[in-house]
């Protein structure tokens, strides 16, 4: 998620849709800490896809520290939350590779416990020396 500067619109809140891979990898770019750190974001999308708002939440390591975000986000308590994307950055670091051997565990189990919320986990991206989605891994089709 190199460069900040765009000529893409980002979607405007409460109004234009995130519906696709494309639109939210755009409001990615934008949120993502440049140098990049290790942090989690969250984009809390209405029951349209429409974005409500974003969350940062910065040290996220270890991996699994992906659950205490989701904990958080199923407390929440605002009716009109529909669904969410989910990024992690991960600093690379040599001879690791960005995605995790128990990532599709990860994938599932947040999948599980949004959905026991009422929240749809549209995706989750892994953000490292290229960007990555644990739902490939699975097999699963895109949600979008």
């Amino acid at each position: 998620m190199s460069s900040k500067c765009s000529l893409q619109r980002l979607p405007r809140a409460g109004v234009d849709r995130i519906d696709s891979d494309f639109i939210a990898r755009s409001l990615l770019r934008m949120v993502v800490a440049d140098p990049l750190r290790t942090e989690t974001i969250v984009v809390l999308l209405d029951h349209e896809r429409r974005g409500i708002g974003v969350l940062v939440v910065t040290g996220t390591v270890p991996f699994d520290s992906i659950f205490d975000v989701v904990d958080v986000v199923t407390d929440l308590d605002l009716d009109e939350l529909g669904s969410v994307v989910l990024a992690s950055v991960r600093l690379p670091v040599a001879g690791v590779a960005d995605l995790d051997e128990r990532d599709v565990d990860r994938w599932l189990e947040c999948s599980s416990m949004l959905e026991g919320a009422g929240i749809e986990l549209l995706e989750w991206f892994v953000i490292g020396r290229r960007i990555h989605c644990p739902r490939d891994l699975v097999g699963e089709a895109p949600r979008w």
